[in-house]
């Protein structure tokens, strides 16, 4: 840690205060945020806000991010290889379910939804992608936590377990057995567990070296994915096998069990 500048740290502690905060936010809000000093959080911003990173709100005085943070995620989105890599599989995948179709990653301790493919359906279930979340709060994003190592999941887990429904997981005891239960299946299957009325179908892509470098998951009401639920599984686990394969991943183990 010697290499790392405090100030260059401290903007990008800045810039993360949005993520899950309000969408504007002030010098006095951001300094208690950040526990440093008004005049620091002033320094920060005013640098920031010359490189386009953010913007100042003549009317509130208040500060949101700059234009210059989209342009450089779009540029992060574009140069992905698995993001271009999975753009077809994705869509004939949404094809063949007619159902929403996402395309999830690790980054650190967060999952992220890095694409989508949207269900044609007037009713639908949707989402936004690009937004960091737990990595036990998803069908998706618990496939990635199922292929981790125990210590990682015990990391995770440390944390407090935020309940989204009456139906999600409150416990690390079950998180732990519905992880086992993933590896063992090939695939999670989750039904109204982070939003009543929603299910949601998820399996692993692997790459050339075992490892699960993403997750692609299917989901949509329940009432109709429910009746789909073999039709779906079997056409998300034969896309997610084949782009396996492609990236050079060889299946020792019979089909996942259905």
């Amino acid at each position: 840690m010697d290499q790392v500048l405090s100030s260059v740290r401290n903007g990008c502690k800045l810039l993360k205060m949005f993520l899950d905060g309000p969408p504007e936010m002030g010098v006095t809000e951001l300094s208690k945020r950040l526990q440093l000093s008004k005049g620091a959080v002033h320094k920060l911003l005013t640098t920031l806000e010359s490189e386009g990173f953010i913007r100042k709100n003549e009317k509130t005085k208040q500060y949101t991010l700059g234009y210059t943070l989209l342009e450089l995620g779009d540029k992060v989105i574009k140069n992905h290889d698995m993001v271009a890599f999975s753009t077809p599989y994705i869509q004939r995948l949404l094809a063949r379910t007619q159902e929403l179709v996402v395309l999830c990653i690790q980054d650190g301790k967060d999952a992220i939804y890095v694409s989508k493919a949207d269900s044609p359906h007037p009713i639908r279930f949707t989402l936004e992608t690009y937004r960091r979340f737990p990595m036990y709060s998803t069908s998706a994003s618990r496939v990635l936590l199922a292929y981790r190592t125990p210590e990682f999941q015990d990391e995770i887990l440390r944390e407090e377990i935020k309940g989204y429904t009456p139906h999600s997981f409150t416990s690390v005891e079950e998180i732990k057995q519905n992880l086992q239960d993933i590896r063992e299946r090939g695939y999670e299957f989750s039904s109204n567990r982070r939003n009543v009325g929603v299910t949601g179908m998820a399996a692993p892509i692997f790459d050339s070296t075992g490892e699960v470098v993403a997750s692609i998951s299917v989901i949509g009401p329940s009432d109709r994915v429910l009746p789909q639920q073999d039709v779906i599984r079997n056409e998300l686990l034969t896309t997610v096998q084949e782009m396996s394969a492609e990236l050079g991943y060889r299946y020792q183990l019979t089909r996942p069990v259905l």
